[in-house]
């Protein structure tokens, strides 16, 4: 399997998102924030864009921390960005690639 540094994913999505027909593959593991803990199980979102915040979102950390995106329905969607493990994008089918942050 492939391995991607998380910044270099992170700035690849961005910039297909520019893109008119610009996407990419995203699996994480949803933390929920009332509980403080994060899932063990991956969830698998595709056909994701990157965006920016939103003029109602507020964050209580340093929103650097979170990767902003869109779902295939442009539905507004986050995630810490150090619970991201694979991404795919267009260039190679949408294989998934491993994230390392270290």
């Amino acid at each position: 399997m492939d391995t991607m540094k998380g910044l270099h994913a992170l700035d690849w999505a961005r910039e297909l998102s520019k893109l008119p027909d610009g996407h990419f593959t995203i699996a994480f593991f949803h933390y929920s924030r009332t509980r403080r803990e994060a899932s063990g199980k991956l969830k698998i979102m595709e056909r994701c864009t990157h965006r920016a915040q939103l003029p109602d979102e507020r964050f209580t950390i340093d929103s650097d921390n979170f990767f902003l995106f869109n779902d295939e329905n442009g539905d507004p969607k986050m995630c810490y960005r150090c619970l991201i493990r694979f991404m795919g994008f267009p260039n190679d089918n949408f294989k998934l690639h491993k994230i390392s942050w270290i």
